[in-house]
């Protein structure tokens, strides 16, 4: 009885403190537009309990009291009781034009302008990254959830039986762990020479399906140091936004200097910044600039509303820095988190629908500023090395406890456990699979994996329909050997083709991967292998699009058919450095429309073997491990591919040697918050070969849109045994759109493109296979120029192309409007 009553007791005690906590969820808006109003202050008058509204207005927070009061610059303050409110608070507030003409001659407007000009002065003295030398531990964890999970989820068929795996938010509402993941690296630094090494003490991941699975290497977010404020542009899901602190932060943003505050006896000025224009790549938010050095403090930020960035709902960004020895600046600490809309419209805020949630946290400890204690790398050569120590991903309960800068939350610890349950159920498993469908191509059906997918029905002039079905074993049968292969039927020509081969990576440190196949197949004239040096992730020598399956502007006859058996071996040197070493015998068949003729007699065939080499350097690059498989994520530097091969053809008892010189250059550019998409190809080819081996560019018969092929030419139009092409894109997104009223809502985004190509056929060609009377060298220089918009409906990009020169002899269109199918933010 005495412990029924203290536990009576108890319990009352508990629910009388949560009673004076009230939960507190709304929305602000403005009395006369309706439109909600981002980053208004929502607190406790007279305490330090508030928060801020989001980009489309909403807030969330817990408190005690009984009335909160709403603020926001260019608005009337309102203070509201809170004791009756039983669900949601949407508190509407009123202009005021008055206390905006007041703002504006308020001496604080000078006030503002000498901080800033100070602060930029002194951006140089203050950046973190201007020292020669430094070295420093960093803890990053990141955390990605399923929000208001409870209606979409819980209720259906799939998890009715599991609703244990969800967790409970703050605002009661349920959210599932999808993907929870933890690591601390010691980084090391040197400007001269350069040299940079990052090194992996713990590694913790645990996520669903791919996110478990997918090991992210190269120059991994440990050797990505940071956001820096004190740069220009911060780029984040690759876009560039302005910094709050830019040379020319005043063309983008207005400023207020709020208040100035004391942090640990230190004087700092908190200056406000919100967006002079919407659509813009801006933030709204705060920052505290201390008043002797000029130098961050802290900063807290929030994407503007009415920002165009597809399926991004919300984002916010918080970083504080450190004095090392009371006088040199560094990183502290960084916080990011964005909610991710699966639909790229934003219909009613008001109502909660499934979304995801990232959340990012970072901090530095141990920092050391021109260390005693030099780098070293493997390799003398080297400039940057990522290494992981033995064992780094086996860290045992102990050590984390003792290496983490910030402790687990017991949710956060939950989240491991609820995330191997989730892979164990079916339903999981199948959306994991549909979704590394969509990646990868093929269908994981247990040991095998079905596909790929683009290959399985398809059109053309020789074969008619062709049906294709092929597959490849899974990593569940083996991580490092893989075997694939498939078959096709014609309709037409009742041929039947197809594929297979056999793969294997040696279980090295670098990667080393061994791979023989057999091809037998169509191939379009002009398609081969050295356009996978641009479009490195694709899983054909095409590109796969939408709109050109769909739509096709001339009858596809440009084809034929090889047989070819490959060998190749990849060696990775270091990290961004490869060569691939290739043999490949391959026999031609005579195209049916396009045939074969040497000196007046049709030839059946036409046989070759090449040797090669192909080297790949790409600086700094992201790429993701998966078993046998890589996928290339894309570097902040240039990636050229080189390649070098020879061998002989040999046709009506008359052989030819020849040897091919081909490179390739791309790189993305950023300008403000544009960027330039720019590649280049150059070749040389020498000796006497039939015209299908030589360099047939890529064209267009398609209404569908094509980086790297030239859209107003046709398949088979020209040809070239020395080369030059260029591929420029320039994407401004939105500047003109996003400052036109009638139009910024719409999202638009602006890009121009050109294209160039020149090459010449050398003479001894002549004395070679008959070329078909279509075709010839560009004779001088081809040029096309583009201009459209994307973010059309948010998932189409429509360009109108103009063929400037040379006019086509097979009349081809001189002007056309081509359509591509992007998913993009």
């Amino acid at each position: 009885m005495i412990r029924l009553f203290i536990s009576i007791i108890i319990c009352f005690f508990c629910w009388s403190m949560h009673a004076q906590m009230h939960y507190l969820k709304g929305s602000v808006m403005a009395a006369d537009t309706k439109e909600p109003i981002p980053f208004a202050s929502v607190f406790v008058k007279g305490t330090s309990e508030g928060t801020i509204t989001d980009t489309v207005g909403v807030f969330a927070f817990r408190f005690s009291g009984d009335s909160v009061t709403v603020s926001a610059i260019g608005f009337e303050t309102k203070t509201i009781s809170v004791e009756n409110v039983l669900s949601e608070l949407n508190v509407q507030l009123l202009p005021a034009v008055t206390e905006l003409e007041e703002v504006k001659v308020l001496p604080s407007d000078h006030r503002v302008r000498w901080i800033l000009k100070n602060a930029i002065k002194n951006k140089s003295i203050n950046n973190p990254e201007r020292y020669d030398r430094y070295a420093y531990q960093k803890y990053t964890k990141w955390d990605y959830n399923l929000n208001n999970a409870e209606k979409s989820l819980m209720k259906s068929r799939a998890f009715r039986n599991h609703k244990h795996l969800f967790k409970q938010a703050e605002d009661s509402s349920f959210y599932l762990p999808v993907y929870f993941s933890e690591q601390v690296v010691y980084n090391e630094f040197q400007r001269k020479p350069l040299q940079e090494k990052s090194t992996v003490l713990a590694d913790k991941t645990s996520g669903i399906g791919l996110l478990d699975n997918l090991e992210v290497g190269g120059y991994t977010s440990g050797l990505d140091i940071n956001i820096n404020y004190y740069d220009n542009y911060l780029n984040f899901y690759e876009q560039n936004f302005v910094s709050p602190i830019a040379d020319n932060g005043r063309f983008y943003y207005r400023y207020y200097l709020e208040d100035s505050v004391r942090v640990d006896g230190d004087k700092y000025f908190k200056v406000t910044f919100y967006p002079k224009r919407k659509g813009e790549n801006v933030f709204r938010g705060y920052m505290l600039i201390d008043d002797e050095r000029f130098a961050i403090q802290k900063i807290e930020a929030d994407v503007s509303a009415g920002n165009q960035l597809n399926f991004i709902k919300n984002f916010k960004i918080k970083a504080a820095y450190q004095l090392l020895h009371d006088s040199i600046p560094f990183y502290k600490s960084s916080y990011t988190s964005a909610v991710f809309d699966y639909l790229p419209v934003r219909g009613d805020t008001t109502k909660d629908r499934l979304e995801l949630t990232f959340q990012e946290f970072t901090s530095f400890s141990k920092v050391q500023i021109n260390p005693v204690k030099e780098i070293e790398l493997s390799d003398r050569s080297l400039k940057y090395e990522a290494v992981a120590l033995n064992g780094a991903k086996e860290r045992d309960s102990v050590y984390w406890a003792n290496i983490r800068h910030q402790k687990l939350t017991r949710d956060d610890l939950d989240k491991y456990a609820v995330i191997d349950s989730l892979n164990e159920l079916p339903s999981v498993k199948l959306a994991n699979d549909v979704v590394e469908m969509g990646m990868t191509g093929y269908f994981d059906v247990g040991k095998f994996e079905v596909g790929p997918y683009t290959e399985f029905l398809e059109s053309n002039k020789i074969e008619g329909t062709r049906f294709f079905f092929g597959g490849r074993t899974s990593s569940e049968i083996s991580e490092h050997w893989m075997f694939y292969g498939g078959l096709g039927y014609g309709t037409k020509n009742n041929l039947l083709t197809g594929h297979g081969g056999i793969g294997y990576k040696i279980p090295t440190a670098k990667r080393n991967v061994l791979n023989l196949s057999y091809d037998d197949s169509y191939i379009r004239m002009g398609e081969n292998r050295k356009i996978l040096y641009l479009y490195e992730n694709m899983l054909t020598p095409s590109e796969t699009n939408l709109i050109s399956t769909i739509f096709a502007r001339d009858e596809f006859d440009e084809l034929y058919r090889q047989q070819s058996v490959k060998f190749s071996f990849e060696h990775e040197w270091r990290t961004g450095l490869s060569t691939t070493l290739m043999t490949d015998y391959m026999k031609q068949y005579s195209p049916e429309y396009y045939p074969y003729v040497y000196q007046g007699n049709e030839i059946g065939s036409i046989s070759a073997f090449e040797v090669g080499v192909n080297f790949r350097l790409s600086w700094k690059e992201k790429y993701i491990d998966k078993g046998y498989r890589r996928l290339y994520t894309g570097s902040d530097h240039p990636i050229v591919n080189v390649a070098l091969s020879g061998g002989y053809v040999s046709f009506e008892n008359k052989e030819n040697g020849y040897a091919k010189v081909h490179a390739t250059f791309k790189h993305k550019k950023y300008f403000g918050q544009t960027f330039l998409n720019y590649a280049f190809e150059v070749g040389k080819i020498f000796g006497t070969l039939p015209y299908t081996m030589l360099e047939i560019p890529r064209g267009n018969e398609t209404y569908g849109y094509y980086r790297y092929d030239f859209n107003m030419i046709n398949y088979l139009e020209f040809v070239h045994d020395q080369y030059f092409n260029s591929y420029i894109e320039y994407h401004l997104n939105g500047f003109f759109f996003n400052r036109m009223p009638l139009l910024k809502r719409l999202g638009l985004r602006e890009v121009l493109s050109a294209k160039t190509m020149m090459g010449s056929l050398s003479e001894q060609q002549k004395n070679g296979v008959v070329m078909p009377n279509s075709i010839r060298s560009v004779q001088g220089v081809y040029a096309e120029v583009g201009a459209g918009l994307e973010n059309v409906f948010r998932f189409f990009r429509i360009e109108g192309v103009w063929r400037l020169a040379p006019q086509s002899i097979q009349d081809a269109p001189s002007f056309g409007v081509r359509v591509k199918f992007e998913i993009k933010l």
